[in-house]
């Protein structure tokens, strides 16, 4: 089952080289080395939160967590935060409705993320709305791929991690303004989950080149 710890923070204003060395000489490095492997990079665009991303997946959760609760790894978080502030993490499990296969890198996308928490006593109608109407929806826009759907096992503000794929800010613009997608969204929103929010987020340059944080 697919699994993803992501990671989130902004640089500290005069540290942005001193970081960027301690990224691709240690914390990357390091990070692989414990069985935390770099899958992803991305810049906030719009919305919450701090402005960098990174994502990291592991061979199950067992692995993950080991690694997770490691001296090891508090130790790269310390030495980490010397050159970031506003850190915060969370861990995301599959949901298995969309596909079960092991994270892949991803270069030079724009994501649209959904962030929420299914409606109290709401958990049957919720599964039945996103199998029999919302993914089928989703599945009309032919500029969309619907990446995954995730439940937040650690950390984070909201239960349910909806992860959509564009090729480009054009198709992000597109996505907003598509009528399916509104209607469906907005019926989401209505009938079945609160605590609603979503990001706009992108590939960073560095990443892309592979030197995946410079923005």
């Amino acid at each position: 089952m697919a699994i993803l710890l992501t990671q989130e923070w902004d640089i500290i204003r005069g540290k942005e080289e001193k970081y960027e060395e301690f990224v691709e000489n240690e914390f990357i490095p390091r990070g692989n080395a414990m069985g935390l492997t770099s899958v992803g990079g991305f810049y906030v665009e719009v919305g919450f939160g701090p402005r960098i991303i990174s994502l990291k997946t592991a061979k199950d959760i067992e692995s993950l967590f080991k690694a997770f609760f490691s001296k090891e790894f508090k130790q790269l978080i310390i030495e980490l935060l010397e050159y970031i502030t506003n850190y915060g993490n969370r861990i995301l499990l599959s949901t298995g409705r969309v596909t079960d296969e092991d994270y892949k890198i991803q270069k030079g996308v724009w994501k649209y993320i959904q962030y929420y928490d299914k409606l109290p006593g709401h958990r049957k109608a919720y599964a039945d709305f996103i199998i029999e109407e919302y993914l089928p929806a989703l599945a009309q826009i032919d500029y969309l791929e619907v990446t995954n759907g995730w439940n937040v096992v650690l950390g984070g503000i909201s239960n349910i991690v909806a992860e959509l794929t564009l090729k480009s800010s054009v198709d992000v613009g597109r996505l907003l303004d598509d009528p399916v997608f509104r209607k469906v969204t907005e019926k989401l929103r209505r009938k079945y989950v609160h605590h609603y929010s979503s990001r706009i987020i992108r590939t960073t340059e560095r990443f892309e080149q592979p030197r995946w944080y410079r923005l």
